[in-house]
């Protein structure tokens, strides 16, 4: 009788393994109202998957955040500039000055344009975007293929996420700050797009300072107390991305 409680119970257990790794996959791509989310190790190459496509469509742009990673892009390279123009929602280090975690972009803006001609470039549809961020501790190379579409879009933003190994319990202690960072991070990119909050504002400050906070390990409600914002406010955006 104990050795069918153990068989079942490794069974179980072996279960709930494959029911994880089946999950990790859908995370690693995952596309949901009009937010496609993409893992980090996909966009920078790190795995077997083909590089993101972008595709721009006439009247409508596509924003690529890198909030849920806590990141901060320092250069953009977007090859063919016949056909997009790029925006982000702070400084690249580079163009004018240092950037620091309160200043630095997180977010990009592609939008396509009327093509261009350019005597030195050869005529193309599509580019290679290349985004170097930088992180707690290291430097990353993200590459996506920036290319002109006939549809209307389903997605308008791509949200790179952090890679199954960055989760763990060393950077993140509770798990229940996991998941509440990500619909946060989704949360505020709908309250920029509904105008709900400006780029520009104090508030939109502390609101990036509480998710460094978060992401390092803190406990949301010290953040939010440590960084300025009400839980009231956390709770909003948590709805809102859902």
């Amino acid at each position: 009788m104990k050795n069918i409680i153990k068989k079942a119970a490794v069974i179980s257990i072996l279960t709930l393994i494959s029911f994880t790794s089946i999950s990790i996959k859908v995370i690693a791509d995952e596309t949901k109202g009009g937010v496609k989310r993409i893992n980090s190790n996909i966009a920078t190459g790190n795995s077997e998957g083909e590089i993101p496509l972008i595709e721009l469509s006439s009247g409508y742009g596509v924003n690529i955040s890198f909030i849920p990673t806590g990141e901060i892009v320092e250069k953009v390279w977007l090859d063919n500039p016949a056909i997009a123009t790029l925006d982000v929602d702070g400084c690249l280090s580079g163009l004018s000055k240092e950037c620091d975690s309160e200043n630095g972009a997180t977010v990009l803006h592609l939008r396509r344009i009327k093509p261009l001609k350019f005597e030195q470039l050869p005529s193309s549809n599509s580019s290679l975007l290349t985004v170097v961020t930088k992180g707690n501790d290291k430097r990353q190379i993200y590459l996506f293929k920036v290319a002109i579409g006939d549809k209307t879009p389903k997605i308008n933003t791509i949200e790179i996420t952090p890679n199954q190994q960055e989760l763990n319990t060393d950077i993140f202690p509770n798990i229940t700050n996991i998941n509440n960072l990500q619909l946060i991070s989704r949360g505020l990119i709908i309250a920029q797009q509904q105008r709900l909050i400006s780029e520009e504002s104090r508030l939109m400050s502390r609101v990036k300072n509480f998710l460094i906070s978060v992401k390092s390990g803190e406990q949301i409600s010290d953040a939010a107390l440590d960084s300025g914002i009400s839980l009231r406010l956390v709770n909003r955006l948590i709805e809102l991305g859902k």
